[in-house]
């Protein structure tokens, strides 16, 4: 009998298999067929007409010159074809060839995206050898498309452009702020440990502003009490007391920090600090851009309205999903996440667990995890069904959560899509939630 996973898991390939009949259809209506190597300073393009026959490759330089060189080599190719008649399948190398794609765009050329998974699994069917070289590849992935194992290219408008571009950046700087956090951290654990015990995070304005003012334990000892006092009072807006500043200093007098290498330390602690500070203010700029785009977007805004979304994490959704009016499934989109259900069967003898694939957009799969947790938290929408499908399942906090997100993507892509606002009553009597 199969279980849950299992049926879902089932219904995956088959949908997989009806899809790649599709492409199959689709490249078939096309009078050449190309394939498209990406890297860093070079493509190689390999190309083949309806005789099922494969050209030489041939090698794109990235620049001008070089596009313009292979415009010309595939109108000489196939004289007679428009570019409209040609299907493009390209290996992006990650974000290396999305320039090429954009030029083949322009000249009218069709463009398929041919995952570096599939090559990779694949590239000893072609001579029955391990060996990888470029032009391989290429004359690969031409091969692939003609069989159907490619998916589409988005197009993606303006606004969701610019939300994809400030999303991947406000990431990136959360993950830098993480760093210097980090290293602020190790620096403190010999220059004054006594500051970490007395602030639990150094996310805070508080201690921020006492490391400006008295970077080490030193410095610290050698304040007067009413000047700490004065301090913690003003960046906490009155919510320290004297007894706590009493006590910092007296920790820092009889502190156990390192005393060698004083002024280089203490230069290093206001670097720290000068570099996360113009950090956070990359990270403000960025969210206001955000929140602009956001409310641009009709199903971004829409998005708004749910409990635990905010401009970041709306941001986030309506990039990653890119196109959201090509989606005719949620399963689509939880493919996309790499949140998709597969396992290995095989006789009597082989049930492994299904598991997710994680072969997807990652930070579309992070958002949609962490907004479960917040869906799971005390009062949350999915606490009780969280609950007991953690108790069906050994206790495992994870699954329940994957389980949450994977719940949470029909109703969120029916947000994108409609721009309709989330209606709590109406979530739950389709649910059938209290």
């Amino acid at each position: 009998m199969l279980t849950s996973a299992s049926r879902t898991a089932l219904r995956g390939a088959v949908t997989a298999q009806a899809r790649r009949e599709h492409n199959r259809t689709y490249a078939e209506g096309f009078e050449a067929l190309i394939g498209v190597d990406c890297g860093g300073t070079f493509h190689q393009i390999v190309a083949r007409g309806r005789d099922g026959r494969r050209k030489k490759a041939i090698r794109v330089d990235v620049d001008h010159a070089g596009f313009d060189a292979a415009h010309a080599y595939l109108q000489q190719a196939f004289p007679g074809l428009r570019p409209s008649e040609m299907l493009v399948g390209m290996e992006f190398a990650g974000h290396h060839g999305f320039t090429f794609a954009q030029f083949l765009r322009q000249q009218g050329y069709a463009i398929v995206t041919v995952l570096s998974s599939v090559t990779k699994k694949l590239r000893e069917v072609e001579d029955n050898s391990p060996r990888k070289d470029d032009a391989k590849d290429a004359a690969q992935i031409c091969q692939l498309v003609s069989d159907g194992l490619f998916v589409g290219y988005a197009v993606l408008s303006d606004v969701v452009s610019q939300l994809r571009v400030l999303s991947t950046e406000r990431l990136r700087l959360g993950i830098e702020e993480t760093r210097l956090r980090n290293r602020l951290r190790a620096v403190l654990d010999l220059a004054f440990p006594e500051v970490l015990a007395a602030f639990s995070t150094l996310r805070h304005r508080t201690p921020l502003a006492i490391l400006e003012r008295w970077p080490l334990a030193a410095d610290l000892a050698a304040a007067a009490p009413q000047s700490v006092h004065r301090q913690l009072r003003l960046s906490s807006q009155n919510h320290i007391g004297r007894d706590r500043a009493r006590w910092l200093v007296d920790a820092a007098r009889s502190s156990i920090a390192l005393t060698d290498a004083a002024p280089a330390r203490h230069a290093e602690i206001q670097r720290l600090l000068a570099r996360r500070a113009f950090l956070m203010e990359q990270l403000t700029a960025c969210e206001a851009e955000l929140a602009v785009l956001v409310a641009a977007h009709p199903g971004a805004k829409a998005l708004l309205t749910v409990p635990g979304i905010g401009v970041v994490a709306a941001a986030a959704l309506v990039s990653e999903i890119g196109t959201p009016e090509t989606f005719e499934s949620p399963r689509q989109v939880l493919k996309l996440a790499g949140m998709n259900l597969a396992g290995k069967s095989s006789g009597t003898s082989v049930r492994s667990r299904i598991r997710q694939t994680k072969r997807g957009r990652p930070l579309l799969r992070r958002q949609l995890f962490l907004l479960a947790g917040r869906w799971c938290r005390q009062h949350g929408f999915y606490r009780e069904y969280y609950l007991a499908y953690v108790a069906r399942n050994g206790g495992s906090k994870i699954k329940g959560l994957s389980a949450v997100a994977r719940k949470l993507v029909p109703m969120l892509l029916h947000i994108i899509q409609t721009g309709e606002p989330f209606d709590a009553a109406r979530w739950g009597r389709n649910r059938h939630v209290a």
